[in-house]
């Protein structure tokens, strides 16, 4: 079947909705200073990405991510 997700990815955490809330988690991480991206990947198995869209959202302290 298909899961739609929704995903946040701040400088420590990240909240994953998925099928509008139905699910939800959320955790905390610390990447790498210098790391830039984020990675897709399935594990025991094959995905079929269907479409993504992404925004870089405004600071809520006016102040631009690095």
């Amino acid at each position: 079947g298909k899961i739609r997700l929704h995903i946040f990815v701040d400088q420590s955490s990240i909240e994953v909705f998925a099928n509008d809330g139905e699910i939800a988690m959320s955790a905390l991480m610390f990447p790498n200073p210098g790391s830039l991206g984020i990675e897709l990947f399935a594990e025991n198995g094959s995905v079929n990405l269907l479409s993504l869209n992404a925004w870089e959202l405004e600071s809520i302290w006016g102040v631009s991510a690095p």
